[in-house]
Parts: C-alpha cells; sequence; structure tokens
C-alpha cells in the first residue's frame, strides 16, 4: 500500500474519532460509567463465595438490601445515559445543560410504554392476561434497562439538539431584563421544551399505529438486537481488540476509536449482565468487563520482560514502568520502549489481548474458572484482583496470574 494512502487511511481513523456525535457518544457514556461502577461495589459485597456468609445474608435479608443498589444502577441504566447523552451534547453546543437534560428524560419517559401485561391463573389451571396501567417494567428486558439503551441514546442526542437548535434561534419567551434569571429561565424553557414533548408525542402515536405497538420494541427489533447480535458477541470482541491494538501500533489511540464504535455494545451487554445477577440468573452476554481487562493485563509482564533483559536501558525502563504496569497504565511502555511503528513488538500487543480473550472465555466455559458475576470493575486494578473481583472467586486471582506469566512468554 502506497504510503499516501495508509496516511489518509489513518488520518480518516482520526476524523471519525474526533467527530462530535461520536465524541458526545463516548462522553456520554464515560459521564454514567460512575453508576455502574458503584452498583457493582454491592455486586461484589453480594456475590462474596463463602458458605456461612451467603446464609448470613439471606437469613438476615442484608442480601434483599443489597440488591436494591444494584437493581438500581442496572435496571434503569436507560435513563442513566439518557441524561449523560444530552447533556454532553448540550455541553459542546455551549449551552447550559441541565434543562436539556431535564427535557430528553420527559421525550424518553413521553415515548415508554406504561402498560404491562400479568397472567392470572385460575383453580382450574386456566390463565388469562391482564393489562397493568401505569405499569414500569424493569430489568435486564426492561423499558428502562438494557433494552431501553439504544432508545435512549437516540432520544437523549435527539431531544437535547432539538432544545439546543431552538435556544440557538430564540424561539423562546423573552422576558424584561428586570425579571429574575432563575424565572426568565423556566418562560424560556417553555416553548422549547413544549415543541420537543409533542413532537415525541405524535412519533409515540404513529408508531403505535404499526405493528411494533411502541417505539422501544421497534428499536429494539430493528436496531439493537441485530447490532448485537452481530457485535455484541466474541467475534465483535476480537475486531474490538484488533482495532484498537493495531491503530495504536501506527500512533493513533486506538483505544478511544474502538470505544467510539463498541460503546454502544459494550454499555448494553454490561447493563445486561449487572441485570441478570441482580436477578440471580448467569450473565448472558460477552464479559466486556473480561474483555477490555485482556487489553491491559499484558503490561506487567512486558515490564517484567524488560526487567530481566540484557540490556541496561532496557532493565531501566522495566523498572520504571513496573508500578504503572501493575495498574494497566500503557503510556510509559507505549512510548519509551516503543511499541509505535516498532513492529517487532507490535505482533506481540497485536496478539496478547486476542489471545487472553480466547483462552479466558474458554476456561469459563469449561467450568476451570467461575464466570463472571456481571459486576464493573475500573480497570487499573491489578489483573489478579481484577479478575477475582469479576467473578468473586480465588480461581480469577489465579487466572489473572496464569495470564500475566502467559505475556511475559508471549
Amino acid at each position: 500500500m502506497k504510503k499516501a494512502n495508509f496516511d489518509s487511511i489513518l488520518q480518516g481513523f482520526v476524523k471519525f474519532s474526533n467527530m462530535r456525535y461520536m465524541k458526545i457518544i463516548m462522553n456520554g457514556f464515560m459521564s454514567v460509567a460512575a453508576i455502574s461502577i458503584s452498583g457493582s461495589i454491592f455486586s461484589l459485597l453480594a456475590s462474596i463465595p463463602i458458605t456461612p456468609y451467603q446464609t448470613f445474608l439471606t437469613n438476615s435479608g442484608l442480601g434483599d438490601l443489597l440488591a436494591i443498589p444494584i437493581a438500581a444502577c442496572s435496571d434503569l441504566m436507560a435513563l442513566f445515559v439518557v441524561i449523560g447523552m444530552a447533556y454532553t451534547l448540550a455541553e459542546s453546543f455551549k449551552v447550559k445543560p441541565l434543562a436539556p437534560a431535564l427535557v430528553a428524560i420527559g421525550a424518553f419517559m413521553i415515548l415508554t410504554p406504561f402498560t404491562a401485561s400479568q397472567y392470572v391463573v385460575g383453580a382450574d389451571g386456566s390463565y388469562s392476561v391482564v393489562s397493568v396501567t401505569n405499569a414500569l417494567s424493569t430489568g435486564s428486558n426492561g423499558a428502562l434497562g438494557a433494552k431501553g439503551i439504544f432508545l435512549a441514546i437516540l432520544v437523549g442526542l435527539s431531544a437535547s439538539r432539538l432544545y439546543v437548535f431552538l435556544i440557538q434561534k430564540n424561539i423562546k419567551i423573552k422576558m424584561p431584563d428586570t425579571v429574575p434569571p432563575v424565572v426568565s429561565g423556566m418562560f424560556e424553557q417553555m416553548i422549547p421544551g413544549g415543541i420537543v414533548y409533542v413532537l415525541f408525542l405524535i412519533i409515540r402515536w404513529l408508531v403505535g399505529l404499526t405493528s411494533f405497538g411502541t417505539v422501544q420494541n421497534m428499536i429494539y427489533t430493528l436496531i439493537q438486537a441485530p447490532f448485537m447480535n452481530v457485535g455484541g458477541g466474541l467475534g465483535g470482541a476480537i475486531v474490538y481488540l484488533l482495532l484498537g491494538q493495531i491503530l495504536w501500533c501506527f500512533g493513533i489511540h486506538g483505544g478511544l476509536v474502538a470505544y467510539s464504535v463498541f460503546a454502544t455494545v459494550m454499555s448494553t451487554a454490561m447493563a445486561a449482565n449487572a441485570s441478570a445477577f441482580a436477578a440471580g440468573t448467569a450473565a448472558t452476554n460477552i464479559p466486556w468487563g473480561v474483555v477490555t481487562a485482556c487489553q491491559g493485563v499484558a503490561w506487567f509482564g512486558l515490564s517484567l520482560m524488560l526487567i530481566l533483559s540484557k540490556k541496561k536501558e532496557n532493565r531501566s525502563l522495566g523498572i520504571l514502568s513496573m508500578p504503572t504496569s501493575l495498574c494497566n497504565i500503557s503510556e510509559p511502555l507505549m512510548f519509551g520502549l516503543p511499541i509505535i511503528m516498532n513492529p517487532i513488538m507490535c505482533i506481540p500487543f497485536v496478539l496478547y489481548p486476542v489471545v487472553s480473550l480466547l483462552l479466558t472465555t474458554f476456561v469459563m466455559n469449561i467450568g476451570l474458572v467461575v464466570p463472571i458475576t456481571g459486576a464493573s470493575i475500573s480497570n487499573v486494578l491489578p489483573a489478579p484482583l481484577y479478575f477475582g473481583f469479576m467473578n468473586a472467586h480465588w480461581t480469577g486471582f489465579v487466572w489473572g496470574i496464569v495470564l500475566w506469566v502467559l505475556c511475559f512468554f508471549l
């Protein structure tokens, strides 16, 4: 491939990751990451695999209390995503973000079905379906949980963008300067917010005339389910790792580019896993927390390799980078070794995360390592602690050490 063509491809990736709406989506998901991590603290407390402790949680009722914040964080994730997307978009357009975020929540709730079906079993074994009004379905399959995340993204972006457009075009009630700012701001928000609500109400009515019934069902059926089937499995995770690692080899922040493409898939899968854990069932999606861990776990093994090197400069770099590598921070080795534009080092750099993910998936599938609980863990933890917290079992801790050793030899 000619250098000019290759440079244009790299520039295209950079432009893509820097596109306004891609950055809004990335920053929007990052803004709600603290919520999922906070909920995961309670997931860890509820999943410690010690029989007397689990008996205590059950008999004391503490287990039911711990399930409340887990469910609150995972089963309502779509609402948090709406706020994050709308708030971040308004900030990017230099508009006060609180009002657009609140308007976006209202728009999302307008599209959310408020009825649910309940099955009532009679004494003779027959059953009937009763419609329950003012009932919001939650959980991984609920309108406010993982199933509603794609719609939450679309509503957060579109409702906030429309509100910002109307404000910037001065389509609002302008109050005299003598009116206090709090009062004038309330009146300024009436017309833009009202227009947004009317538009989304029309959308709800139009979709209600179709076979989908609700906007939630339409988006899930046409967009979210197919997208998750294609990109949310092991194949999508491998593409994510390869894309990020290969771009890094040429000096592009591959993690940001890959995350901008897969952020929706990752967040949806992790929210569904957390909801499954809260409900006491097994996580069914690819463990994206494990995927990102397989990216970062390599650095400790690489630092250890450098410490044992015959070259003095390599040993010095290995010693200096050891503390950061222990916490999966890559920059000292990425730029200091360097790995960028270094074809010899790029080969294991690209291969290791994929090999690590495949082996991790294999040992979890055969039961050698206990599967994950659905908790979201900070990726700056050392690999043994990270995997140990991910599955709340000693096998995760041991597997993290095995991956360190594997990276050293690879």
